[in-house]
Protein backbone atom coordinates (compact mmCIF):
# COMPACT_ATOMS: atom_id res chain seq x y z
CA UNK A 1 0.00 0.00 0.00
CA UNK A 2 2.96 2.36 0.66
CA UNK A 3 4.19 1.80 -2.91
CA UNK A 4 0.78 2.73 -4.26
CA UNK A 5 0.64 5.87 -2.11
CA UNK A 6 4.13 6.89 -3.27
CA UNK A 7 3.21 6.35 -6.90
CA UNK A 8 0.07 8.45 -6.45
CA UNK A 9 2.11 11.21 -4.79
CA UNK A 10 4.65 11.29 -7.62
CA UNK A 11 1.94 11.31 -10.26
CA UNK A 12 -0.04 13.98 -8.45
CA UNK A 13 3.00 16.24 -8.24
CA UNK A 14 4.66 15.54 -11.57
CA UNK A 15 1.76 15.61 -14.03
CA UNK A 16 0.25 18.98 -13.01
CA UNK A 17 3.74 20.43 -12.96
CA UNK A 18 4.34 19.45 -16.57
CA UNK A 19 0.99 20.87 -17.65
CA UNK A 20 1.66 24.12 -15.78
CA UNK A 21 5.11 24.52 -17.31
CA UNK A 22 3.76 23.95 -20.84
CA UNK A 23 1.00 26.51 -20.35
CA UNK A 24 3.35 29.14 -18.93
CA UNK A 25 5.76 28.69 -21.79
CA UNK A 26 3.01 29.06 -24.34
CA UNK A 27 1.77 32.35 -22.83
CA UNK A 28 4.78 34.37 -21.60
CA UNK A 29 7.93 32.59 -22.49
CA UNK A 30 10.35 30.75 -20.20
CA UNK A 31 9.62 31.27 -16.43
CA UNK A 32 12.25 32.34 -13.95
CA UNK A 33 13.65 30.01 -11.27
CA UNK A 34 11.76 31.81 -8.51
CA UNK A 35 8.45 31.42 -10.37
CA UNK A 36 8.97 27.70 -10.91
CA UNK A 37 9.81 27.12 -7.24
CA UNK A 38 6.66 28.97 -6.13
CA UNK A 39 4.48 26.91 -8.47
CA UNK A 40 5.98 23.64 -7.23
CA UNK A 41 5.37 24.54 -3.58
CA UNK A 42 1.76 25.42 -4.30
CA UNK A 43 1.17 22.13 -6.12
CA UNK A 44 2.80 20.15 -3.31
CA UNK A 45 0.54 21.66 -0.67
CA UNK A 46 -2.62 21.04 -2.76
CA UNK A 47 -1.97 17.42 -3.66
CA UNK A 48 -0.59 16.45 -0.27
CA UNK A 49 -4.01 17.33 1.13
CA UNK A 50 -5.73 15.18 -1.51
CA UNK A 51 -3.39 12.22 -0.89
CA UNK A 52 -3.96 12.41 2.87
CA UNK A 53 -7.72 12.28 2.32
CA UNK A 54 -7.41 9.19 0.08
CA UNK A 55 -5.19 7.41 2.60
CA UNK A 56 -7.74 8.09 5.34
CA UNK A 57 -10.48 6.49 3.21
CA UNK A 58 -8.34 3.40 2.62
CA UNK A 59 -7.66 3.02 6.34
CA UNK A 60 -11.38 3.29 7.11
CA UNK A 61 -12.20 0.56 4.54
CA UNK A 62 -9.62 -1.80 6.12
CA UNK A 63 -11.07 -1.30 9.58
CA UNK A 64 -14.64 -2.09 8.44
CA UNK A 65 -15.65 -5.86 8.76
CA UNK A 66 -16.03 -7.40 5.26
CA UNK A 67 -19.09 -9.43 6.24
CA UNK A 68 -21.00 -6.62 7.90
CA UNK A 69 -23.84 -6.90 5.44
CA UNK A 70 -24.07 -10.67 5.90
CA UNK A 71 -24.03 -10.29 9.70
CA UNK A 72 -26.96 -7.97 9.54
CA UNK A 73 -29.19 -10.75 8.10
CA UNK A 74 -30.97 -13.05 10.60
CA UNK A 75 -28.89 -16.22 11.16
CA UNK A 76 -31.99 -18.38 11.65
CA UNK A 77 -33.33 -17.72 8.14
CA UNK A 78 -30.88 -18.96 5.46
CA UNK A 79 -30.92 -17.37 2.05
CA UNK A 80 -33.05 -19.16 -0.55
CA UNK A 81 -32.08 -17.21 -3.67
CA UNK A 82 -33.50 -18.42 -6.94
CA UNK A 83 -30.07 -18.35 -8.54
CA UNK A 84 -28.57 -20.74 -5.99
CA UNK A 85 -28.49 -24.46 -7.03
CA UNK A 86 -27.64 -25.75 -3.55
CA UNK A 87 -31.22 -26.96 -3.01
CA UNK A 88 -31.88 -28.28 -6.52
CA UNK A 89 -31.55 -32.08 -6.75
CA UNK A 90 -28.69 -33.44 -8.84
CA UNK A 91 -29.90 -36.18 -11.19
CA UNK A 92 -27.57 -38.74 -12.70
CA UNK A 93 -27.66 -41.97 -14.69
CA UNK A 94 -24.98 -44.66 -14.81
CA UNK A 95 -25.05 -47.05 -17.76
CA UNK A 96 -23.21 -50.31 -17.15
CA UNK A 97 -23.24 -53.13 -19.69
CA UNK A 98 -20.90 -55.96 -20.57
CA UNK A 99 -20.09 -58.93 -22.78
CA UNK A 100 -19.08 -62.14 -20.97
CA UNK A 101 -17.61 -65.40 -22.18
CA UNK A 102 -16.69 -68.29 -19.89
CA UNK A 103 -15.57 -71.89 -20.14
CA UNK A 104 -17.86 -73.47 -17.50
CA UNK A 105 -21.65 -73.30 -17.44
CA UNK A 106 -22.50 -74.57 -13.95
CA UNK A 107 -20.13 -73.10 -11.39
CA UNK A 108 -21.19 -71.41 -8.18
CA UNK A 109 -19.72 -71.01 -4.72
CA UNK A 110 -20.09 -74.42 -3.04
CA UNK A 111 -20.77 -74.02 0.65
CA UNK A 112 -22.31 -70.54 0.33
CA UNK A 113 -25.76 -69.22 -0.48
CA UNK A 114 -25.94 -67.12 -3.63
CA UNK A 115 -28.23 -64.16 -4.24
CA UNK A 116 -28.93 -62.17 -7.36
CA UNK A 117 -25.98 -59.83 -6.85
CA UNK A 118 -23.48 -62.62 -6.14
CA UNK A 119 -24.18 -64.62 -9.29
CA UNK A 120 -21.82 -64.52 -12.22
CA UNK A 121 -22.95 -62.14 -14.99
CA UNK A 122 -24.98 -63.71 -17.79
CA UNK A 123 -23.04 -65.16 -20.70
CA UNK A 124 -22.93 -63.04 -23.84
CA UNK A 125 -24.31 -59.51 -24.04
CA UNK A 126 -26.14 -58.31 -20.94
CA UNK A 127 -27.21 -55.27 -19.04
CA UNK A 128 -25.00 -55.29 -15.97
CA UNK A 129 -26.15 -53.00 -13.21
CA UNK A 130 -27.29 -49.53 -14.24
CA UNK A 131 -28.45 -46.82 -11.83
CA UNK A 132 -30.69 -43.78 -11.63
CA UNK A 133 -29.80 -41.40 -8.80
CA UNK A 134 -31.12 -38.16 -7.33
CA UNK A 135 -29.48 -36.24 -4.49
CA UNK A 136 -29.32 -32.76 -3.02
CA UNK A 137 -29.60 -30.57 0.04
CA UNK A 138 -33.05 -30.63 1.66
CA UNK A 139 -32.32 -27.46 3.65
CA UNK A 140 -29.41 -26.06 5.62
CA UNK A 141 -29.35 -29.05 7.98
CA UNK A 142 -30.16 -32.17 5.92
CA UNK A 143 -29.20 -33.82 2.66
CA UNK A 144 -31.08 -36.63 0.90
CA UNK A 145 -30.40 -39.21 -1.80
CA UNK A 146 -32.33 -41.79 -3.80
CA UNK A 147 -30.71 -44.50 -5.95
CA UNK A 148 -32.59 -47.02 -8.07
CA UNK A 149 -30.75 -50.03 -9.47
CA UNK A 150 -31.70 -51.49 -12.85
CA UNK A 151 -30.71 -55.06 -13.62
CA UNK A 152 -31.77 -58.18 -15.51
CA UNK A 153 -32.32 -61.61 -13.91
CA UNK A 154 -33.63 -64.61 -15.83
CA UNK A 155 -34.42 -62.40 -18.80
CA UNK A 156 -36.59 -60.03 -16.77
CA UNK A 157 -35.70 -56.42 -16.01
CA UNK A 158 -35.86 -55.62 -12.30
CA UNK A 159 -35.92 -52.31 -10.46
CA UNK A 160 -34.40 -52.30 -6.99
CA UNK A 161 -34.38 -49.57 -4.36
CA UNK A 162 -30.69 -49.46 -3.46
CA UNK A 163 -30.56 -46.31 -1.37
CA UNK A 164 -33.09 -43.85 0.06
CA UNK A 165 -31.68 -41.90 2.98
CA UNK A 166 -31.22 -38.55 4.68
CA UNK A 167 -28.11 -37.39 6.50
CA UNK A 168 -27.16 -34.37 8.55
CA UNK A 169 -24.97 -31.56 7.28
CA UNK A 170 -22.40 -29.43 9.08
CA UNK A 171 -24.30 -26.81 11.04
CA UNK A 172 -27.27 -29.09 11.75
CA UNK A 173 -26.84 -28.60 15.50
CA UNK A 174 -24.81 -31.77 16.12
CA UNK A 175 -21.26 -31.41 17.47
CA UNK A 176 -18.50 -30.84 14.94
CA UNK A 177 -17.54 -34.04 13.11
CA UNK A 178 -20.76 -35.90 14.04
CA UNK A 179 -23.01 -37.19 11.25
CA UNK A 180 -26.29 -39.09 11.45
CA UNK A 181 -27.59 -41.08 8.48
CA UNK A 182 -30.98 -42.81 8.35
CA UNK A 183 -32.97 -44.79 5.78
CA UNK A 184 -31.65 -47.43 3.38
CA UNK A 185 -28.01 -47.04 2.43
CA UNK A 186 -24.76 -48.81 1.64
CA UNK A 187 -23.53 -48.84 5.22
CA UNK A 188 -20.00 -48.62 6.57
CA UNK A 189 -18.41 -52.06 6.45
CA UNK A 190 -15.08 -52.56 4.75
CA UNK A 191 -13.95 -50.43 1.85
CA UNK A 192 -16.07 -51.51 -1.10
CA UNK A 193 -19.43 -51.74 0.66
CA UNK A 194 -19.97 -47.97 0.80
CA UNK A 195 -19.49 -47.46 -2.93
CA UNK A 196 -21.62 -48.61 -5.83
CA UNK A 197 -20.33 -51.51 -7.89
CA UNK A 198 -19.74 -49.41 -11.01
CA UNK A 199 -17.11 -47.43 -9.06
CA UNK A 200 -15.00 -50.55 -8.39
CA UNK A 201 -11.63 -51.06 -10.02
CA UNK A 202 -12.77 -54.44 -11.39
CA UNK A 203 -15.90 -55.56 -13.24
CA UNK A 204 -17.09 -57.87 -10.46
CA UNK A 205 -16.96 -57.90 -6.68
CA UNK A 206 -14.31 -60.13 -5.05
CA UNK A 207 -15.29 -63.52 -3.59
CA UNK A 208 -15.76 -62.41 0.07
CA UNK A 209 -18.34 -59.79 -0.92
CA UNK A 210 -20.22 -62.27 -3.09
CA UNK A 211 -20.25 -65.01 -0.45
CA UNK A 212 -20.87 -63.03 2.75
CA UNK A 213 -22.80 -59.91 1.62
CA UNK A 214 -24.44 -60.82 -1.71
CA UNK A 215 -22.45 -57.98 -3.23
CA UNK A 216 -23.12 -55.30 -0.59
CA UNK A 217 -25.00 -54.70 2.65
CA UNK A 218 -27.76 -52.08 2.19
CA UNK A 219 -30.27 -52.69 4.95
CA UNK A 220 -32.82 -50.29 6.49
CA UNK A 221 -31.61 -48.50 9.61
CA UNK A 222 -29.52 -45.63 10.91
CA UNK A 223 -25.83 -44.96 11.48
CA UNK A 224 -23.90 -42.48 13.62
CA UNK A 225 -20.30 -41.58 12.77
CA UNK A 226 -17.84 -39.26 14.51
CA UNK A 227 -14.69 -37.83 12.92
CA UNK A 228 -12.36 -37.18 15.85
CA UNK A 229 -10.36 -33.93 16.04
CA UNK A 230 -6.65 -34.13 15.35
CA UNK A 231 -4.03 -33.97 12.62
CA UNK A 232 -4.60 -37.63 11.67
CA UNK A 233 -7.92 -38.71 10.19
CA UNK A 234 -9.75 -40.97 12.65
CA UNK A 235 -13.41 -41.99 12.63
CA UNK A 236 -15.57 -44.20 14.83
CA UNK A 237 -19.23 -45.10 14.60
CA UNK A 238 -21.94 -47.70 14.58
CA UNK A 239 -25.47 -48.42 13.47
CA UNK A 240 -28.74 -50.21 14.17
CA UNK A 241 -30.48 -52.04 11.31
CA UNK A 242 -33.59 -54.00 10.47
CA UNK A 243 -31.69 -57.18 9.56
CA UNK A 244 -33.51 -57.76 6.29
CA UNK A 245 -30.47 -58.01 4.03
CA UNK A 246 -27.67 -60.58 3.76
CA UNK A 247 -25.97 -61.74 5.99
CA UNK A 248 -29.23 -61.75 7.95
CA UNK A 249 -31.99 -62.00 5.35
CA UNK A 250 -35.03 -61.67 7.60
CA UNK A 251 -36.39 -59.84 10.63
CA UNK A 252 -39.06 -60.53 13.24
CA UNK A 253 -38.60 -57.42 15.38
CA UNK A 254 -37.41 -54.98 12.71
CA UNK A 255 -34.19 -54.28 14.65
CA UNK A 256 -32.18 -57.48 14.44
CA UNK A 257 -28.69 -56.17 13.59
CA UNK A 258 -26.04 -53.70 14.71
CA UNK A 259 -22.58 -52.59 13.60
CA UNK A 260 -19.48 -50.85 14.92
CA UNK A 261 -16.38 -49.58 13.12
CA UNK A 262 -13.19 -47.57 13.52
CA UNK A 263 -10.92 -46.12 10.83
CA UNK A 264 -7.67 -44.20 10.83
CA UNK A 265 -5.58 -42.74 8.03
CA UNK A 266 -3.57 -39.88 6.68
CA UNK A 267 -0.65 -38.84 4.51
CA UNK A 268 2.51 -40.93 4.48
CA UNK A 269 5.23 -38.65 3.21
CA UNK A 270 4.46 -36.11 0.51
CA UNK A 271 3.00 -38.27 -2.27
CA UNK A 272 1.25 -41.18 -0.54
CA UNK A 273 -1.57 -41.91 1.90
CA UNK A 274 -2.76 -44.88 3.96
CA UNK A 275 -6.09 -45.84 5.55
CA UNK A 276 -6.85 -48.77 7.89
CA UNK A 277 -10.20 -49.94 9.24
CA UNK A 278 -11.83 -52.56 11.47
CA UNK A 279 -15.53 -53.52 11.43
CA UNK A 280 -18.11 -55.82 13.01
CA UNK A 281 -21.65 -56.60 11.83
CA UNK A 282 -23.77 -58.69 14.19
CA UNK A 283 -27.38 -59.86 14.31
CA UNK A 284 -29.91 -62.65 14.06
CA UNK A 285 -30.73 -64.32 10.77
CA UNK A 286 -34.34 -65.36 10.26
CA UNK A 287 -34.53 -68.03 7.55
CA UNK A 288 -31.83 -66.54 5.37
CA UNK A 289 -31.82 -68.21 1.97
CA UNK A 290 -30.25 -67.66 -1.41
CA UNK A 291 -32.10 -66.67 -4.55
CA UNK A 292 -34.43 -69.47 -5.78
CA UNK A 293 -32.47 -69.98 -8.99
CA UNK A 294 -29.02 -69.16 -7.60
CA UNK A 295 -27.68 -72.55 -6.59
CA UNK A 296 -24.16 -73.74 -6.34
CA UNK A 297 -22.84 -76.38 -8.67
CA UNK A 298 -25.48 -78.98 -9.51
CA UNK A 299 -23.64 -81.38 -7.26
CA UNK A 300 -21.34 -79.52 -4.88
CA UNK A 301 -19.63 -82.79 -4.03
CA UNK A 302 -19.00 -83.72 -7.64
CA UNK A 303 -15.54 -82.18 -7.29
CA UNK A 304 -14.93 -83.95 -3.98
CA UNK A 305 -14.87 -87.53 -5.29
CA UNK A 306 -11.95 -88.52 -3.17
CA UNK A 307 -13.58 -87.05 -0.09
CA UNK A 308 -16.85 -88.84 -0.81
CA UNK A 309 -15.11 -92.17 -1.37
CA UNK A 310 -13.63 -91.95 2.10
CA UNK A 311 -17.11 -91.79 3.60
CA UNK A 312 -18.95 -94.05 1.17
CA UNK A 313 -18.54 -97.18 3.26
CA UNK A 314 -19.41 -95.29 6.42
CA UNK A 315 -22.63 -93.97 4.92
CA UNK A 316 -23.58 -97.40 3.62
CA UNK A 317 -22.99 -98.88 7.04
CA UNK A 318 -25.24 -96.25 8.60
CA UNK A 319 -27.95 -97.11 6.09
CA UNK A 320 -27.80 -100.78 7.02
CA UNK A 321 -27.91 -100.25 10.78
CA UNK A 322 -30.54 -97.51 10.74
CA UNK A 323 -30.73 -93.77 10.93
CA UNK A 324 -30.57 -93.23 14.67
CA UNK A 325 -27.06 -91.85 14.65
CA UNK A 326 -27.71 -90.06 11.38
CA UNK A 327 -30.73 -88.28 12.77
CA UNK A 328 -28.94 -87.15 15.92
CA UNK A 329 -25.45 -86.52 14.60
CA UNK A 330 -25.94 -86.39 10.85
CA UNK A 331 -23.00 -85.45 8.68
CA UNK A 332 -23.05 -81.89 7.40
CA UNK A 333 -22.99 -81.35 3.64
CA UNK A 334 -22.27 -78.42 1.41
CA UNK A 335 -25.86 -78.54 0.15
CA UNK A 336 -27.10 -77.28 3.50
CA UNK A 337 -24.96 -74.17 3.23
CA UNK A 338 -25.57 -73.66 -0.50
CA UNK A 339 -29.27 -74.48 -0.90
CA UNK A 340 -30.69 -74.46 2.63
CA UNK A 341 -32.02 -71.67 4.81
CA UNK A 342 -30.27 -70.49 7.98
CA UNK A 343 -31.77 -69.35 11.29
CA UNK A 344 -29.56 -68.26 14.15
CA UNK A 345 -26.92 -65.78 15.22
CA UNK A 346 -24.40 -64.51 12.70
CA UNK A 347 -21.42 -62.21 13.15
CA UNK A 348 -19.14 -60.84 10.46
CA UNK A 349 -15.73 -59.32 11.22
CA UNK A 350 -13.72 -57.32 8.71
CA UNK A 351 -10.47 -55.39 8.35
CA UNK A 352 -9.26 -53.40 5.37
CA UNK A 353 -6.37 -51.29 4.13
CA UNK A 354 -5.86 -48.93 1.20
CA UNK A 355 -2.56 -47.33 0.19
CA UNK A 356 -2.15 -44.78 -2.60
CA UNK A 357 1.06 -43.41 -4.08
CA UNK A 358 1.48 -40.76 -6.77
CA UNK A 359 5.06 -41.13 -8.16
CA UNK A 360 4.99 -37.71 -9.84
CA UNK A 361 3.11 -35.96 -7.06
CA UNK A 362 -0.03 -35.69 -9.22
CA UNK A 363 -2.46 -38.63 -9.07
CA UNK A 364 -4.07 -37.52 -12.33
CA UNK A 365 -0.90 -38.40 -14.22
CA UNK A 366 0.24 -41.57 -12.44
CA UNK A 367 -0.92 -43.48 -9.36
CA UNK A 368 -0.45 -46.83 -7.63
CA UNK A 369 -3.25 -48.20 -5.42
CA UNK A 370 -2.81 -51.20 -3.11
CA UNK A 371 -5.96 -52.47 -1.42
CA UNK A 372 -7.13 -55.50 0.54
CA UNK A 373 -9.83 -56.79 2.91
CA UNK A 374 -10.28 -59.81 5.17
CA UNK A 375 -13.68 -61.14 6.38
CA UNK A 376 -14.51 -63.81 8.93
CA UNK A 377 -18.07 -65.03 9.51
CA UNK A 378 -19.08 -66.90 12.65
CA UNK A 379 -22.56 -68.45 12.87
CA UNK A 380 -24.47 -70.51 15.39
CA UNK A 381 -27.82 -71.95 14.35
CA UNK A 382 -29.56 -74.45 12.12
CA UNK A 383 -29.61 -75.02 8.38
CA UNK A 384 -32.72 -76.49 6.78
CA UNK A 385 -33.21 -78.04 3.35
CA UNK A 386 -36.78 -78.34 2.10
CA UNK A 387 -37.89 -80.42 -0.87
CA UNK A 388 -41.26 -81.26 -2.36
CA UNK A 389 -41.96 -85.01 -2.71
CA UNK A 390 -44.71 -85.57 -5.26
CA UNK A 391 -46.53 -88.73 -6.32
CA UNK A 392 -48.75 -89.49 -9.29
CA UNK A 393 -52.38 -90.47 -8.80
CA UNK A 394 -52.71 -94.03 -10.16
CA UNK A 395 -56.51 -93.65 -10.50
CA UNK A 396 -56.18 -90.83 -13.05
CA UNK A 397 -53.62 -92.79 -15.07
CA UNK A 398 -55.88 -95.87 -15.20
CA UNK A 399 -58.86 -93.77 -16.34
CA UNK A 400 -56.99 -92.11 -19.20
CA UNK A 401 -53.71 -93.88 -20.06
CA UNK A 402 -53.00 -91.32 -22.81
CA UNK A 403 -52.69 -88.43 -20.37
CA UNK A 404 -49.19 -87.52 -19.19
CA UNK A 405 -48.26 -88.37 -15.64
CA UNK A 406 -48.86 -85.17 -13.64
CA UNK A 407 -47.91 -85.14 -9.96
CA UNK A 408 -50.99 -84.29 -7.94
CA UNK A 409 -49.98 -85.22 -4.41
CA UNK A 410 -47.05 -83.19 -3.10
CA UNK A 411 -45.69 -83.02 0.42
CA UNK A 412 -42.91 -80.81 1.68
CA UNK A 413 -40.07 -82.73 3.24
CA UNK A 414 -37.39 -80.91 5.23
CA UNK A 415 -34.14 -81.89 6.88
CA UNK A 416 -32.53 -79.75 9.55
CA UNK A 417 -28.97 -79.78 10.85
CA UNK A 418 -27.31 -77.69 13.56
CA UNK A 419 -24.09 -76.66 11.86
CA UNK A 420 -21.08 -74.49 12.50
CA UNK A 421 -20.92 -71.79 9.85
CA UNK A 422 -17.43 -70.43 10.56
CA UNK A 423 -15.86 -69.29 7.27
CA UNK A 424 -13.41 -66.67 6.05
CA UNK A 425 -12.25 -64.98 2.89
CA UNK A 426 -9.93 -62.23 1.68
CA UNK A 427 -8.66 -60.42 -1.39
CA UNK A 428 -5.71 -58.22 -2.31
CA UNK A 429 -5.37 -56.08 -5.42
CA UNK A 430 -3.05 -53.59 -7.10
CA UNK A 431 -4.04 -51.00 -9.70
CA UNK A 432 -1.47 -48.87 -11.52
CA UNK A 433 -2.22 -45.82 -13.66
CA UNK A 434 0.72 -45.69 -16.05
CA UNK A 435 -0.79 -42.98 -18.27
CA UNK A 436 -3.46 -40.38 -17.45
CA UNK A 437 -6.15 -42.42 -19.28
CA UNK A 438 -4.83 -45.98 -18.88
CA UNK A 439 -4.72 -48.34 -15.88
CA UNK A 440 -3.75 -51.95 -15.36
CA UNK A 441 -4.64 -54.08 -12.34
CA UNK A 442 -4.39 -57.51 -10.75
CA UNK A 443 -6.42 -59.12 -7.96
CA UNK A 444 -6.33 -62.37 -6.02
CA UNK A 445 -9.28 -63.54 -3.91
CA UNK A 446 -9.62 -66.61 -1.70
CA UNK A 447 -12.59 -68.12 0.12
CA UNK A 448 -12.64 -70.90 2.72
CA UNK A 449 -16.02 -72.71 2.97
CA UNK A 450 -17.67 -73.29 6.36
CA UNK A 451 -15.85 -75.87 8.46
CA UNK A 452 -18.86 -78.21 8.64
CA UNK A 453 -19.47 -78.17 4.89
CA UNK A 454 -17.01 -81.05 4.42
CA UNK A 455 -15.36 -79.39 1.43
CA UNK A 456 -11.64 -80.01 1.29
CA UNK A 457 -10.84 -77.33 -1.27
CA UNK A 458 -10.90 -73.56 -1.06
CA UNK A 459 -12.25 -71.30 -3.78
CA UNK A 460 -9.96 -68.78 -5.45
CA UNK A 461 -10.03 -66.26 -8.28
CA UNK A 462 -7.18 -64.59 -10.15
CA UNK A 463 -8.16 -61.45 -12.08
CA UNK A 464 -6.35 -59.12 -14.44
CA UNK A 465 -7.80 -55.97 -16.00
CA UNK A 466 -6.95 -53.13 -18.36
CA UNK A 467 -9.17 -50.06 -18.59
CA UNK A 468 -9.27 -46.81 -20.54
CA UNK A 469 -10.90 -43.72 -19.05
CA UNK A 470 -11.72 -41.05 -21.59
CA UNK A 471 -13.03 -38.73 -18.86
CA UNK A 472 -14.52 -39.01 -15.39
CA UNK A 473 -17.82 -39.82 -17.13
CA UNK A 474 -16.75 -42.77 -19.29
CA UNK A 475 -14.66 -45.92 -18.87
CA UNK A 476 -14.11 -49.09 -20.92
CA UNK A 477 -12.59 -52.18 -19.27
CA UNK A 478 -11.28 -55.58 -20.38
CA UNK A 479 -10.94 -58.19 -17.63
CA UNK A 480 -9.91 -61.82 -17.32
CA UNK A 481 -10.91 -64.08 -14.39
CA UNK A 482 -9.78 -67.60 -13.57
CA UNK A 483 -11.97 -69.15 -10.88
CA UNK A 484 -10.79 -72.39 -9.30
CA UNK A 485 -12.49 -74.93 -7.04
CA UNK A 486 -10.97 -78.36 -6.76
CA UNK A 487 -10.33 -79.63 -10.28
CA UNK A 488 -12.72 -77.13 -11.90
CA UNK A 489 -11.27 -74.10 -13.71
CA UNK A 490 -13.61 -71.47 -15.07
CA UNK A 491 -11.95 -69.00 -17.47
CA UNK A 492 -13.94 -65.79 -17.87
CA UNK A 493 -13.50 -62.88 -20.26
CA UNK A 494 -15.40 -59.65 -19.55
CA UNK A 495 -15.67 -56.53 -21.73
CA UNK A 496 -17.44 -53.73 -19.88
CA UNK A 497 -18.34 -50.08 -20.29
CA UNK A 498 -19.43 -47.69 -17.52
CA UNK A 499 -20.84 -44.34 -18.68
CA UNK A 500 -22.30 -41.57 -16.50
CA UNK A 501 -24.83 -38.94 -17.54
CA UNK A 502 -25.45 -35.93 -15.35
CA UNK A 503 -24.26 -35.63 -11.77
CA UNK A 504 -22.29 -38.37 -10.09
CA UNK A 505 -20.61 -38.59 -6.73
CA UNK A 506 -16.90 -38.16 -6.18
CA UNK A 507 -14.82 -41.28 -5.61
CA UNK A 508 -13.85 -41.99 -2.01
CA UNK A 509 -10.27 -42.27 -0.81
Amino acid sequence: MRNIAGFVRMAAIGLPFLFAVSAAQAQSGPPTAEELAAQINALKQDYEKRIAALEAQIAAMKAKPPAAAAQAAPASRPSMRTGDNAFNPAIGVVLNAMFVDRSEEEVGLPGFQLGHESERPAKGFSLGHSELSMSGNIDDKFRGALVLGLGAHDGETEVELEEAYVQTLAGSGLPDGVRLKAGRALWTFGYLNEQHAHSDDFSDRPLPYRAFLDGAYNDDGLELSVVLPGDIYSEVGGGLFRGGDVPFGGSDSGREAWSAFARIGGDVGSNSALRLGAYVLDGEAVNRAGAPHAHAHEDAHAHEDEHEDEHEDEHAHEGEEGHEDGEEHGHAHAEYFSEGSFAGDTRLFGVDFRYTWAPTGNARDSELILQGEYFRRSESGVYTISEDECTVSREEIDEDPGEPEIPVNCEEHSETERLNGDANGWYAQAVYKFLPQWRVGARYARLSPPSDAELDNNLSTVSAMLDWTNSEFGRVRLQYNREAFGDVRDNQLILQYVMSLGAHGAHAF
